[in-house]
């Protein structure tokens, strides 16, 4: 596991990974393998990993992992991520 969090240093100096990128990274994946196995169920996701149902959805948006935040790849501005959900692109 310490070998997945390692960060990746530019020159011996300056990482190319933030902390808050880590941490980010880390619990979407956490949250997502516990939603599979609970077959989606957010209840039963949250108590695998300990948390109140409130906590966890408040985590999943903050990481943009809500079902109501998605949007369809069909509209314009909008690409699928790499962990899954989908976030805006720089269109305005």
């Amino acid at each position: 596991m310490a070998d997945s969090l390692a960060l990746h240093v530019v020159g011996g100096r300056t990482p190319t990974t933030s902390l808050r990128q880590l941490v980010e990274a880390y619990e979407r994946r956490l949250i997502l393998e516990a939603l599979a196995r609970a077959q989606g169920n957010q209840r039963r996701a949250a108590a695998e990993l300990g948390c109140l149902p409130t906590t966890l959805n408040e985590k999943m948006r903050r990481l943009g992992l809500r079902a109501c935040d998605r949007r369809s790849e069909t509209e314009p501005g909008w690409r699928s991520a790499d962990h899954g959900a989908l976030e805006l692109t720089g269109t305005a």
